[in-house]
């Protein structure tokens, strides 16, 4: 799986996809949180970074939001929330089913994957 690059004033850090639980986009800003709460901001709009995550584990559930599905803890089919590991909640604005299926497809695509190799 390929590193997500921050790039600050004074250094380039590489980090690994699989620590990213979620982004968030703050017009062309995005904030990447990590597993071990660490933030990191980057000056690229979410719809970009988006295309460089891997498609089998994230998912875009709003306009503002991408997650890591391997973090899901719950989803809250009333309040419209998903909660990730340590309690942190999103809203989703897609139906139910078409959060569902897009946590499914692309588990279905790693099985075939994974039958197939």
């Amino acid at each position: 799986m390929k590193k997500v690059i921050v790039n600050s004033q004074d250094q380039l850090r590489f980090l690994e996809q699989s620590e990213i639980t979620h982004c968030k986009s703050d017009n062309c800003y995005t904030t990447i949180y990590l597993d071990n709460n660490e933030e990191h901001i980057v000056c690229k709009s979410l719809t970009k970074l988006f295309k460089e995550l891997d498609p089998l584990v994230f998912i875009r559930i709003n306009q503002s939001y991408v997650i890591n599905k391997n973090y899901i803890k719950l989803i809250d089919k009333k309040k419209k929330v998903v909660e990730l590991n340590g309690n942190k909640q999103i809203p989703f604005t897609t139906t139910l089913s078409s959060l569902l299926n897009l946590i499914a497809q692309n588990a279905a695509v790693l099985l075939f994957l994974c039958v197939s190799i």
